[in-house]
């Protein structure tokens, strides 16, 4: 068994997002499984509110389910997904300990959410529009990148996200 306390130096800005760059391909290939999975209830067509009704609303809510099952259960198990393995890192508590379900879905819920808003705000500002428009979407980006900056200004080198959480990423030796 893994000690549950770990002795190495706070996570970096740059192992972070290699590994959620992992994770997030690894969301990718789930959500292509769901959708695999969900096509013959709807003979091979688009999964639309518009158009689908009920069935796209349970595929909205199988894709969730499935990503929170994935993280969920990797931070509760080991303290890491397959992307935070290969980078050496792992989360922990503020007490060095791994964290709940509940905790789980409090960061699952709060990372989903600026990711969310940084991906309307990217989005925002690939359309033609004017500088008001193009600034409110730059206003939505702001949070995200925000959480990541703090890294560089925290003692404990702990995201905006892991402070709400109290928690903290460190690498492995």
């Amino acid at each position: 068994m893994v000690d549950e306390a770990t002795t190495g130096a706070p996570a970096g800005l740059f192992r972070r997002l290699a590994a959620l760059s992992y994770d997030t391909l690894i969301a990718v290939a789930l959500a292509f499984v769901a959708t695999f999975a969900m096509l013959p209830l709807t003979s091979g067509e688009a999964i639309l509110s518009a158009t689908q009704g009920l069935v796209a609303h349970a595929y909205h809510a199988l894709l969730a389910l499935l990503v929170f099952a994935y993280f969920g259960w990797s931070w509760t198990r080991s303290g890491q997904t397959l992307g935070m393995r290969a980078w050496r890192i792992r989360l922990e508590t503020a007490a060095a300990r791994r964290l709940t379900w509940a905790g789980s879905l409090a960061r699952c819920l709060l990372g989903a959410s600026l990711a969310w808003l940084a991906a309307v705000g990217a989005w925002q500002l690939a359309r033609p529009g004017s500088a008001a428009a193009h600034a409110s979407a730059v206003a939505l980006l702001l949070p995200l990148v925000t959480n990541f900056a703090w890294i560089a200004f925290d003692g404990e080198r702990r995201s905006l996200l892991d402070v709400a959480g109290r928690t903290r990423v460190r690498r492995l030796a």
